[in-house]
């Protein structure tokens, strides 16, 4: 994968090697996930361990499609600490989280700018 957090070969066989369909799940995936990252933002300043949990849920399926493997992990893992141990005990999570999504989201903007 080249230093690459993502390996798009999912969505590659998915969408049958279409780059155009590629690209409209990613320019749709750039337009929603923020709203979800966001809301592990929030979800620490109210400590709010279901909004933590869903916004780790609602985020899940994209990492899997995005072939971003460290990305699902700690979303599982997150999600499991806001049911189970508090939000406080969540932060590094939420922090590394908000980080990945940085991460992805300027590599996603440019593989599209490759195409």
């Amino acid at each position: 994968m080249d230093g690459s957090m993502l390996d798009l070969s999912y969505l590659e066989r998915l969408y049958k090697g279409d780059r155009s369909r590629m690209e409209q799940w990613i320019r749709m995936y750039l337009e929603v996930a923020p709203t979800y990252f966001a809301k592990l933002s929030d979800g620490l300043e109210s400590e709010d361990p279901k909004d933590l949990a869903f916004a780790a849920h609602e985020l899940r399926p994209q990492a899997h499609y995005l072939g971003a493997p460290r990305l699902l992990e700690v979303l599982l893992a997150l999600e499991q600490c806001a049911r189970t141990e508090g939000v406080p005990s969540c932060r590094p999570l939420v922090d590394e989280l908000l980080a990945l999504g940085r991460a992805v989201d300027t590599e996603l903007r440019a593989w599209l700018t490759v195409g």
